[in-house]
């Protein structure tokens, strides 16, 4: 009774598994992923969105990968755009729009198992409203260096694209605090470029539309 047990154990095991893998002259592979690089464009004013390339990452060389991206546009629709290449490398997109909100999802799957993969723009829509309806700000990239920080990068969330202030007051040694203030346009990552040695690497934020 006791191996039956372990057999169905084992059984359903494999079954989900399964979900995440493709078969392929018999060996099986993970799902591949896509890491996409984007910036704000110039020519838009640091507005909308420029998708420059995708990364992607598949355990099969010769298996065909398919990259779909979902982008917000200021009216609250949702776009959507494929791409596809054999194995691992990059993806030349080349997209850009002054209308992009910067907010976007981006998802790898094997061709050969596209059915139960690709997200609906319901199911896209949930995605994005799962992260919440006010904006808000984190620090993403930080580094020590000598006795200082350096506060290099953060990341605007915004749900609509809407235009923000944000405020960072980072902690200094002695007790004060030094302040950054800036304005961005929807969502996305900026360049912080702040350090010193005075600088604990603690901080707090304030972020509010305009």
């Amino acid at each position: 009774m006791q191996s039956l047990k372990l057999f169905f154990a084992g059984l359903i095991v494999t079954i989900l598994l399964s979900s995440h893998t493709i078969l392929h002259n018999g060996n099986e592979y993970p799902k591949p992923v896509v890491k996409i690089q984007s910036e704000k464009p110039e020519v838009c004013l640091m507005k909308g969105l420029f998708l420059k390339k995708g990364l992607v990452k598949s355990a099969s060389a010769s298996a065909n990968v398919e990259v779909l991206v979902f982008l917000q546009q200021e009216n609250g629709h949702w776009m959507k755009k494929y791409y596809n290449r054999r194995g691992s490398g990059t993806i030349p997109m080349n997209l850009g729009n002054c209308s992009f909100t910067g907010n976007y999802h981006a998802l790898a799957y094997y061709a050969s198992q596209k059915e139960g993969q690709i997200l609906s723009y319901k199911e896209v829509l949930h995605l994005h409203n799962s992260k919440g309806d006010t904006p808000k700000f984190r620090i993403t990239r930080k580094e020590k260096y000598d006795e200082g920080i350096k506060f290099i990068q953060g990341e605007v969330f915004t749900p609509k694209g809407e235009t923000v202030e944000v405020t960072i007051y980072m902690e200094k040694k002695e007790g004060g605090w030094r302040k950054k203030h800036f304005k961005f346009f929807g969502s996305g990552m900026i360049d912080l470029d702040v350090q010193g040695k005075d600088l604990t690497g603690r901080y707090k934020s304030s972020i509010q539309v305009i």
